[in-house]
């Protein structure tokens, strides 16, 4: 039974994220900056409602093209869908857990989020697909919350199955990686008595049924588009730390030690939380049943995939792609952990996330202005740049680079240009008659990304490389980086 008190702390725990994500939405529209390479890809990408984008399924490009119509292609446009997803990633696990545990103790396990890096500093700093795929893990979650609530209760609620069909489905087209939390998760299920009652019933169907009715249409699209959705897949073979290895152990490997990369901080907070306790320090007790599901599920989820990881020879498996897996790593952990301590050491934990909260704001606001990053690089000047070397009324030509960060923060400040992706796709206008690649000085790889687009050049010979020594906002004059460029004329236009 909830209590005065627990509404109280509910309702202040609340405006407390909603207050953070606020002031983390004005600090990056007032600070401004150039934008990380997955912002970027929302310049180049987002700029219109299709089923396919690439090698990015789409539901985040649609919220972003629905915030540049509303806003325009600016900062705020940026900066608002995104925090309103981390807002609602944290609110929704919040008001799944506070169904199943006390209060305080399901606002401790809602902060683990802010204990993982991935999502609380890379996820703020640059992150966009990946913030929509938080928001619908957290969706789901609550649904799950919401679906044992009742069966505590004795009952069962067909909303429950349809709620979670649309979390399915529209998890579904977030990312790829999205389905590692509610599979292991259901799963798993089935190996808990009393989880199994609640999640394997028949209106299981009419979740299945909901959710295969959103994927469709860009489940279809990728079918159909199979090469372009699959572009990227060579970054799954990049160079290990671990290649002294056997071949089949180099990606497992790399996964265990992003795994703990990707927990640390979680793993050491709670350490310290439980430092008081002395030689009892690891004495929890048995894991409540919440806790036993978490952690099988996200330790049965690793399992899983270790064997594609082996099978096809995988040597680069990043933490960011591991995080729902990540998510039910440290709600195990913390669901666990967090019953445990008392009310004095919940205070301090408390204290610890606000701090670490402040400590993230204000960090995140000296990245922006400071600092030989490249989201402070000045790429204004790269353009006036390129401006001075095309000829005079010359159209506006297209850009395009190994990734999406030139393209895209040019196209921010020349909305006028066309900004093309690394990948097959895009938009090329028919009269376009110039190409600018940038950041790629191997004449070999110019042609190659020439010809993703089927775009020819004027001439055999692509002509000279220009040099642009662009500078950091805020740093020393010295401090430089030198970025090549090519201004390629194109063979009767566009084709």
């Amino acid at each position: 039974m909830r209590t005065a008190q627990d509404q109280v702390s509910s309702n202040a725990f609340l405006f407390i994220l909603l207050t953070y994500f606020a002031v983390q939405t004005v600090l990056r529209t007032v600070l401004g900056g150039t934008f990380e390479n997955d912002e970027a890809e929302m310049f180049v990408l987002a700029q219109d409602y299709r089923l396919g984008y690439g090698p990015q399924t789409p539901l985040y490009n649609w919220l972003q093209a629905l915030s540049f119509d509303l806003f325009g292609p600016t900062t705020f446009a940026i900066a608002l869908p995104k925090n309103i997803l981390l807002f609602a990633t944290y609110a929704l696990t919040f008001d799944g857990f506070r169904r199943l545990l006390p209060v305080r103790v399901a606002i401790l396990v809602t902060l683990s989020l802010l204990l993982l890096p991935n999502i609380s500093w890379e996820g703020q700093r640059a992150g966009s697909h990946s913030i929509a795929m938080l928001a619908l893990i957290a969706a789901t979650m609550n649904v799950f919350a919401r679906r044992l609530e009742a069966a505590e209760k004795g009952e069962h609620r067909l909303s429950h199955a349809v709620l979670l069909g649309i979390a399915l489905g529209l998890g579904g087209i977030t990312k790829y990686n999205f389905w590692l939390f509610p599979l292991p998760l259901l799963l798993t299920a089935g190996g808990f008595p009393d989880l199994r009652r609640a999640f394997w019933r028949r209106d299981l169907m009419v979740t299945a049924a909901i959710a295969a009715a959103i994927l469709a249409l860009p489940m279809g699209w990728i079918v159909t588009h199979a090469e372009m959705a699959a572009s990227t897949s060579g970054t799954l073979y990049k160079p290990s730390a671990f290649d002294g290895l056997p071949p089949p152990l180099i990606g497992v490997a790399t996964m265990l030690s992003e795994v703990l990369a990707g927990l640390i901080l979680l793993l050491l907070t709670l350490i310290v939380l439980r430092l008081p306790f002395g030689r009892r320090m690891f004495a929890l007790g048995p894991a409540p049943l919440l806790s036993r599901w978490m952690l099988w599920s996200g330790l049965t989820g690793l399992v899983v995939i270790t064997f594609p990881v082996i099978g096809c020879g995988v040597t680069d498996v990043q933490a960011r792609w591991l995080i729902p897996l990540l998510i039910t790593l440290a709600f195990g952990l913390m669901t666990w952990v967090a019953p445990t301590l008392s009310p004095r050491l919940l205070r301090n934990a408390f204290r610890y996330s606000a701090c670490l909260a402040l400590l993230i704001i204000v960090a995140m606001a000296d990245t922006r202005l400071r600092g030989a990053g490249s989201d402070s690089l000045d790429i204004e000047t790269l353009a006036e740049i390129i401006e001075q070397d095309l000829p005079e009324g010359a159209k506006p030509p297209a850009v395009v680079s190994f990734n999406f960060y030139y393209p895209g923060n040019l196209k921010y400040l020349r909305p006028s240009w066309t900004a093309l992706p690394a990948q097959p796709g895009g938009t090329i206008p028919e009269d376009l008659d110039r190409i600018v690649v940038v950041g790629i000085d191997n004449p070999a790889e110019i042609t190659r990304k020439l010809a993703t687009h089927d775009l020819m050049p004027e001439a055999p010979e692509l002509g000279p490389l220009s040099m642009a020594t662009l500078p950091f906002r805020f740093e020393d004059p010295e401090v430089t980086r030198d970025v090549p460029y090519i201004i390629i004329p194109l063979k009767n236009g566009a084709q």
